[in-house]
């Protein structure tokens, strides 16, 4: 083979590699923008809501710097407190009519901005996240006049979508073992695969493990996690739920909401998620 061409053959295998390597880094260095779309809240809408009655604004701090979530309450004395964590592209407070309406009012709900979302300072990640968890629980709970460990079985976890991910970060911090999941994935690992077509998730560093959390509630025993799941959702296929309650079937059970996409379960299927809310409180 003249030299030339071996030159050239060897020249474009290089090139290739090289380019898959750039676009793989890429990919690496700018992946929290293909992950989290913050939202901000707009001017006074935080002021407006704290005045209404029941609500209460839970103002903490992190490394990140200055952080906001929001307290329903109706009882002077309730008899659970909800962790509460929305989707992508939402906030916290995009859940306080629903949760007004369809949520115990015998219970305390707790609805959580990530870092960078809403009010909240900062930058979202498993890193961040966490930290702002382990303030923002104990203050919550602080407000209640709760403690712990004495309280950790009055406290539930109730997620959407990324949010699911959240709350079941929560839920390894605080050993909570009751709770509502919708549209979860399994991971961001498999996310990946599912969105691109390549199984890339060894160049995610914002790691989240559903399976993994799950089977150690399983472990943990006495758990109760219902997960509401539309048949036809487009983000996240309904057999990642299948899938999640597999790998902890003693704990996990699903609902399927035919017709129900990823973001439309609450207006299509308020009663399946009131019902599943219920039943995350009897405990298992």
């Amino acid at each position: 083979m003249p030299r030339l061409l071996i030159k050239a053959m060897k020249l474009s295998v290089i090139g290739t590699f090289g380019g898959i390597v750039l676009c793989l880094l890429c990919l690496s260095g700018c992946q929290s923008k293909f992950i989290y779309f913050p939202r901000p809240y707009p001017a006074n809408e935080v002021d407006r809501w704290s005045k209404r009655p029941s609500h209460q604004v839970v103002d903490y701090s992190t490394s990140d710097g200055p952080q906001k979530a929001y307290l329903l309450k109706w009882s002077q004395n309730p008899e659970h407190l909800w962790i509460v964590c929305g989707g992508n592209g939402t906030v916290a407070l995009d859940w306080s009519d629903w949760i007004s309406s369809h949520g115990s009012r015998k219970d305390a709900w707790l609805l959580i901005d990530m870092p960078g979302y809403g009010a909240n300072a900062g930058a979202p990640g498993p890193w961040s996240i966490r930290r702002s968890l382990k303030a923002v629980v104990p203050a919550a709970m602080d407000s209640l006049h709760w403690s712990l460990p004495a309280d950790r079985g009055r406290l539930r976890f109730f997620g959407h979508s990324l949010g699911s991910a959240v709350c079941l970060m929560a839920a390894k911090e605080y050993d909570i073992r009751q709770g509502v999941l919708m549209s979860p994935f399994t991971s961001t690992m498999d996310m990946t695969k599912e969105l691109i077509g390549v199984p890339l998730g060894f160049i995610l560093w914002h790691r989240y493990d559903n399976l993994a959390r799950l089977r150690e509630i399983e472990k943990a025993g006495s758990g109760r996690v219902v997960i509401v799941h539309g048949v036809d959702d487009e983000i996240i296929p309904v057999r990642m739920a299948r899938e999640l309650a597999a790998a902890a079937p003693n704990t996990t059970r699903v609902v399927e909401v035919r017709g129900g996409h990823h973001n439309d379960l609450p207006e299509v299927a308020p009663e399946a998620i009131e019902n599943a809310l219920k039943s995350a409180c009897e405990g298992p």
